[in-house]
């Protein structure tokens, strides 16, 4: 048993997951790794400005093979398609078809048992990308189109699709967003509530998003529920404990064996 080596949850994605670590907007990789200590590590592989098509290569070389000893991912989370969403002319646009094949690559790296990296212990969580605040995106970025609303729209349904075909769940950012910004209104359509910039998430977003995470979880994967499962390392209490019952314990044979 080595402590420098506990199974994961594996945080696949652009930006939206790279910037998950910042503390200071309550990043929702960040509070995932809070409610996960000390029972599985969590592995930000977020690359800021990259969209499927240039993420898929990497993904092998982040999961381990089907035939590799030592940790692995208990959960992959996929957030993708914010940057697919950018018009065409855009060196980061990628064909919303394109897109779907990407994403099932992914899916299917993971659920295939003809797959290197076939693991049908590793549980997969898609979330769909958030809604695009347009006018809070365009007083951003005055000077800079991108994306549109009805083009990220098209990735987040697509990411909803590909969640029902392989049955795998799907957290709708997307539809939280748009519902809950429209809600609150205002002059940007209430979407500052969750984005800084329009595409990426601020504190509300990151709560918002780590909430329906959870939420999520708990329903589809109660097994990996951080509230019923124990400990890597046994709590101090069940120590103290031991040692209470048998003075003379080995204690790192309890430790490392429990």
């Amino acid at each position: 048993m080595s402590l420098l080596n506990c199974d994961t949850i594996v945080c696949f994605g652009d930006s939206l997951t790279q910037r998950g670590w910042d503390i200071s907007k309550h990043g929702w990789v960040t509070q995932l790794s809070q409610v996960y200590q000390r029972k599985l590590d969590i592995v930000n592989r977020g690359y800021g400005g990259y969209n499927s098509r240039w993420t898929l290569p990497l993904l092998p070389q982040i999961l381990p093979t089907a035939t590799s000893e030592g940790p692995r991912p208990r959960l992959l989370t996929i957030l993708l398609g914010s940057n697919d969403a950018m018009l065409p002319g855009c060196m980061q646009h990628v064909p919303i078809d394109e897109y779907k094949a990407n994403i099932e690559r992914m899916v299917t790296m993971v659920t295939d048992p003809n797959s290197a990296h076939y693991s049908p212990d590793t549980k997969i969580l898609l979330i769909t990308p958030p809604a695009l605040g347009e006018k809070l995106f365009a007083s951003k970025y005055v000077m800079f189109v991108g994306r549109t609303p009805e083009s990220v729209k098209a990735c987040a349904d697509v990411m909803r699709d590909i969640a029902i075909r392989y049955s795998l769940p799907c957290v709708d950012l997307w539809t939280a967003v748009e519902t809950q910004a429209r809600e609150h209104g205002g002059e940007l359509d209430g979407y500052d509530q969750f984005s800084y910039d329009g595409v990426h998430l601020n504190a509300g977003g990151n709560d918002l998003l780590f909430k329906l995470v959870m939420q999520t979880i708990e329903q589809h994967y109660p097994e990996l529920d951080p509230a019923k499962m124990p400990y890597v390392v046994p709590h101090h209490s069940d120590l103290i404990a031991a040692i209470t019952e048998n003075e003379d314990l080995d204690v790192a044979q309890f430790l490392l064996h429990k």
